[in-house]
């Protein structure tokens, strides 16, 4: 079997790569999750390789990212040089929802945001027919389209400060706060890959989405203040509407034991119903795809 590329901007998918990761039929339980690791495997040996083609390019967009990290810690110092805590929130307290929102949006913008909208230059040209041909689930495969390691620099930036910050609270969070910390956080970045699938989704009916999606990583930007920063009704469409609380500001408000039981199951109720929504309209959106080659 020959390697078939198709390369189109950041769309880029080794078609041999994923078709000898998805020869196996989807099986189901055990199987079927170690059918997708050896894609998620595939996906980042493929940029692995890719980033060893351009090294300079690597270590300069690397160099830049920690050097934008860097700065966004500016406006906390200019904030709390006049005074103690803001809505109720300590320095460290908000150093550590600093380094949680790095972790988030690192994520974002090293996989979720580049990959899903890799997927729309597919969909107009007609070049995300690769992608349905292949025998995985095309918004998994999707997602693995566009990997750009040199965000893993400020994933490990803001974890190292948000740990650093959290040594300085001199706290002892209890085992309940930290499994509710690791669900919340899983639920958080569940919510922002719903929130651009859904934006993406759109794609399939409308040409230019990609001012909407520029707009959705520019509304993850307040995701680095605590929600009780905003008043209403901005606190509300915050954590219901665009529930960017709900990736920030709930994880680290159960680490740092802020967090009571009904308002962490009301989190986590608005991530689970934001990724089911967003599944099902990508299933609907995939029904309506005609494709553009043809």
């Amino acid at each position: 079997m020959g390697s078939l590329s198709v390369r189109t901007g950041g769309f880029a998918v080794c078609c041999r790569i994923f078709c000898l990761a998805a020869r196996c039929p989807p099986l189901l339980g055990v199987w079927v999750m170690m059918h997708s690791l050896v894609v998620i495997r595939m996906a980042f040996i493929l940029s692995i390789k890719r980033s060893i083609q351009y090294r300079w390019d690597f270590m300069i967009d690397g160099l830049l990212s920690l050097i934008m990290a860097i700065l966004q810690l500016l406006p906390l110092f200019i904030l709390f040089n006049e005074r103690g805590t803001v809505a109720g929130w300590s320095f460290e307290q908000m150093l550590v929802l600093m380094g949680w929102y790095m972790m988030l949006y690192a994520v974002v913008e090293g996989l979720i945001a580049p990959s899903l909208a890799a997927a729309v230059s597919g969909i107009r040209t007609g070049l995300f027919d690769y992608i349905l041909m292949r025998p995985v689930d095309s918004l998994f495969l999707c997602s693995l389209v566009d990997i750009r390691l040199w965000k893993s620099i400020d994933f490990f930036f803001g974890l190292g400060l948000a740990i650093y910050a959290f040594i300085q609270l001199d706290t002892q969070p209890s085992f309940m706060d930290i499994m509710m910390t690791v669900i919340l956080s899983l639920g958080g970045l569940a919510t922002a890959y719903a929130l651009f699938v859904l934006a993406i989704a759109a794609s399939f009916a409308l040409v230019r989405v990609q001012n909407l999606t520029n707009v959705l990583s520019s509304l993850l930007g307040f995701a680095r203040w605590p929600i009780h920063l905003f008043g209403m009704p901005w606190r509300l469409i915050f954590s219901f509407l665009i529930p960017i609380g709900v990736m920030t500001s709930s994880p680290v408000m159960a680490l740092l034991g802020m967090l009571n039981l009904p308002l962490a199951m009301g989190s986590l109720g608005i991530a689970i119903f934001f990724f089911i929504v967003a599944r099902l309209v990508w299933k609907r959106a995939l029904r309506g795809y005609r494709s553009a080659s043809s």
